[in-house]
């Protein structure tokens, strides 16, 4: 049984204020997932980094924060949620100070590890400190609201990134966290001080260990796997090793999980459709908004396509930003009475339709031919941020909502690992494929065609341009022209992925969501 607190501690005042710090704490999560991206030409500058470095800049964030965000909630659940996410306010703080202070890629990664370990408690307890200091009647809406500013926060993340490593200096975005952390941090006193999130710690409750050793074996070596196989070879060692031993840290998760009074993460949940479908539509939404997110960015700054700067593709990608910040807080006070099944595929269906939609640009396309393609994606995107965590975890008891909340967000972050990995093989597939077929047309005596084949391949675009430059005004063109219509199919390739895997979404919640709605707290019934 949980230990009580309270009388009515987490009033519309008491409420409110929660909902200012974890909504504070999530901008920053939200807002590192995606600035961060737009300033690594200046990281590899100032720090003169490797590819592999600058790959696990981004990398290494995601990384630790998949692997530990079940394990914090879960901590969260028996130590205390409050402590936990004051842990993680303090940890992320720490994180940006180290790569704000950055004097070397070393200190830059282990700042970055921090921030992700930081992330984790955040992301991992944000939601269900939110559910219990909320009152069941308004959950949705905070749920919404929750939803709302992450996906604003992603949103805008280009935005005020590329502005600060234009305009200022790079190191101005992590100066940010700390000024919203603080912020966040003195809102919190006032939240543990007049106690308005209560208290649902597990009395007599024991940690997990075996099953969070396990967890650790499994997503960290996955992680790791996912986000180097395309830079170290899917059939390399360095790919392979990681993937057997998540591969059998399933298998011992699943053993541990079954024997275990109080599992760290309770399978038998999985059997209730609506909670596999919150988890299972996280992971959609968030494989959907990263294979986007990081294509939409490098095709608009592309020079052959629409040629934005970092912060002009930051304000293109606005209304899809805009549209799911709207949706997800509107949402969820005209759907909480009824049943999410048709929100939910509509949601999905919107995903699909917008990506169908978008694998018809090109580089001639302009933001004019897609703006409101991008509204019927963050429609759809709106509605899954928005929705599906109040899906499934009104359906646990109140002692179990942190380990809820952990299961969610960690297929969310899984979902955006997988996204970016399985976008990056479509676009590079397509490429190699495309690339191919421009060598073998280039001019069969043509001194330079040695030189293009390898630029092609291992060069950069200003190479590129300097050779085409020095072919006969024929052959340039239509080598030019070959090129700026494979980045197209390249894109749109990414595009498909992304509308298939929505419309994947759509079918689990046509099949899934079936049925009456069931009671608050029914999952319970599983577990005995």
């Amino acid at each position: 049984m949980p230990a009580s607190v309270t009388d009515d501690n987490s009033g519309s005042g008491g409420g409110r204020l929660v909902l200012i710090m974890t909504a504070l704490c999530m901008m920053v999560v939200g807002f590192n997932s995606t600035a961060v991206a737009t300033i690594l030409p200046n990281l590899k500058t100032e720090f003169d980094l490797s590819p592999s470095s600058l790959q696990w800049v981004m990398a290494i964030y995601t990384v630790v924060s998949a692997t530990l965000v079940t394990i914090v909630s879960r901590l969260g659940d028996i130590t205390g949620k409050v402590g936990v996410f004051f842990a993680g306010m303090i940890v992320f703080a720490l994180g940006s100070a180290l790569v704000l202070l950055s004097q070397d890629a070393a200190m830059l990664l282990i700042g970055r590890g921090a921030q992700g370990a930081g992330a984790a408690a955040l992301f991992g307890t944000s939601l269900s400190l939110l559910t219990a200091a909320t009152p069941e009647d308004q959950r949705a809406s905070v749920t919404g609201a929750w939803g709302a500013i992450v996906g604003l926060a992603i949103g805008v993340g280009p935005i005020l990134g590329g502005a600060f490593a234009h305009y200022l200096s790079w190191r101005g975005v992590f100066a940010t966290d700390l000024a919203l952390l603080l912020v966040a941090f003195l809102v919190g006193l006032r939240v543990s001080k007049e106690h308005y999130v209560p208290d649902t710690r597990l009395a007599g409750a024991k940690f997990d260990m075996a099953g969070a050793v396990a967890l650790v074996l499994l997503l960290g070596p996955l992680s790791f796997a996912l986000s180097n196989g395309e830079s170290q070879g899917w059939t390399s060692s360095s790919t392979l090793i990681p993937l057997c031993v998540s591969a059998i840290a399933v298998i011992a998760l699943i053993i541990t999980s079954r024997r275990s009074a109080d599992p760290l993460i309770e399978l038998r949940y999985f059997r209730h459709p609506r909670y596999f479908m919150a988890a299972a539509g996280m992971f959609i939404t968030g494989f959907a908004l990263f294979s986007f997110f990081v294509y939409f960015n490098v095709f608009v700054q592309s020079p052959d396509a629409f040629g934005l700067s970092a912060v002009g593709a930051g304000v293109a990608i606005l209304p899809l930003s805009l549209s799911m910040f709207v949706v997800s807080v509107i949402a969820p006070r005209f759907l909480a009475p009824y049943s999410f099944q048709w929100p939910v595929i509509l949601g999905m269906g919107f995903m699909a339709c917008g990506f169908l939609l978008l694998t018809t640009t090109t580089n001639t396309t302009g933001m004019g031919g897609i703006w409101w393609k991008l509204l019927i994606i963050g429609t759809g995107l709106g509605i899954g941020f928005s929705l599906l965590p109040r899906l499934g975890l009104r359906l646990l008891p109140e002692e179990h909502m942190g380990q809820g909340s952990g299961v969610v967000n960690a297929f969310l972050y899984f979902g955006a690992t997988l996204g970016a990995v399985v976008g990056g093989l479509a676009e590079a597939i397509t490429t190699r494929r495309g690339l191919s077929e421009v060598i073998a047309a280039l001019p069969a005596g043509s001194e330079q065609r040695a030189d293009l084949a390898h630029a092609l391949t291992h060069g950069t675009a200003s190479q590129v341009q300097q050779l085409i430059a020095g072919l006969d005004p024929d052959t340039g063109a239509t080598l030019a022209r070959a090129l700026r219509d494979l980045q197209d199919d390249a894109f749109d390739s990414v595009m498909l992925i992304a509308a298939g895997v929505a419309l994947v979404g759509m079918l689990l919640a046509l099949l899934l969501l079936r049925g009456p709605v069931p009671p608050v707290h029914s999952a319970v019934n599983l577990t005995r």
